[in-house]
């Protein structure tokens, strides 16, 4: 998930474009965009850096060329996360369509936003442009995504339901899928949530010390560390096996996975007709996604909320003594 960083420049009220995006673009194209590798190192160094799997790095070259187009335009960061919400609307829209290549439409779309994700920030972060209602949009498509893939499927898959029962129980399983999805991607950030809410407003919330001996292997910080490949010696032993057990579950239930198996669903369709693979691929992660959510809340309630709190309080006293 990209950041934006608070900045000295604003938004203009009402305008997906800010001032310097505008008032400053001569000055951006007097200087000549640099090759992908500088680009790169400007755009993507920290993010590569802290997340070294390979279909995210692999995702990453693609977007920098995308970006290294734009930024010979006066496109703005804000311009593009609007035109990636509102891929996403639309592919809720097609995909929820009887005919498969309807359908497989909409997943192209989502395909188009997984991509223009990534290029909106990396626009930002070499203009030095950010803007809090920039990372709300990208918020916004990241719901309208995550509910739309399975509303729609849903909703695809009923129109092929052989009685009405069959159709309530897709839909059934296609609602629960959106919720727990979306409910999954709040939990991730609930330190922040309550630090903010919580914790800034009343100090005392805030823990003193660790609760749990494994906060380190399962926190969102754990996870960070593992994909950076930082933090130290190899886990061993029954913690080895819970880190394996971690990144497989956090690899089939994300976004990137699910948007695969409906490309495939949907390809398989087209091609012979049968939603049989999508069908049971959509009841599958709806499953997942349940299961994953409530292994978040618990761990969670144990330890990673009061993990992040610390973390963001730590962070927050360290830029204050800068300052």
């Amino acid at each position: 998930m990209k950041v934006r960083r608070p900045d000295r420049h604003r938004e203009a009220p009402g305008s997906g474009v800010s001032p310097a995006d505008s008032s400053n673009w001569d000055d951006m194209t007097a200087s000549p965009v640099p090759d992908l590798g500088t680009l790169r190192s400007i755009c993507q160094g920290e993010k590569v850096r802290r997340d070294r799997r390979p279909w995210y790095v692999l995702s990453r070259r693609v977007s920098l060329g995308v970006t290294w187009v734009l930024l010979h335009t006066p496109v703005s960061a804000n311009q593009v996360t609007i035109v990636s919400l509102l891929l996403t609307i639309a592919a809720g829209v097609l995909l929820a369509a009887p005919a498969a290549d309807v359908a497989l439409a909409g997943a192209l779309a989502l395909v188009l936003h997984y991509f223009l994700d990534k290029v909106d920030g990396e626009i930002a972060r070499y203009r030095g442009v950010f803007s809090l209602k920039g990372l709300y949009m990208d918020e916004l498509s990241h719901t309208f995504a995550y509910a739309g893939t399975f509303v729609g499927l849903g909703l695809h898959l009923a129109w092929r339901a052989a009685t009405p029962l069959a159709a309530i129980e897709v839909l059934a399983a296609a609602m629960i899928g959106a919720v727990a999805m979306v409910v999954i991607r709040q939990n991730k950030s609930m330190g922040a949530l309550l630090y903010a809410q919580g914790v800034m407003e009343q100090p005392s919330l805030l823990p003193a010390a660790e609760n749990s001996a494994h906060a380190a292997l399962l926190s969102r910080q754990g996870v960070h560390r593992s994909r950076s490949r930082e933090g130290g010696a190899a886990p061993s032993g029954i913690r080895r096996l819970i880190a394996l057990a971690r990144d497989l579950v956090l690899v089939v239930s994300e976004f990137t996975f699910v948007l695969l198996v409906v490309l495939v669903g949907l390809a398989i369709e087209t091609a012979t007709g049968s939603a049989v693979f999508l069908g049971w691929a959509l009841r599958a992660q709806a499953l997942l996604q349940v299961c994953v959510l409530a292994a978040l809340i618990g761990i969670n309630l144990a330890f990673n909320v009061e993990s992040e709190a610390r973390r963001l309080d730590e962070l927050a006293r360290s830029r204050a003594e800068k300052n």
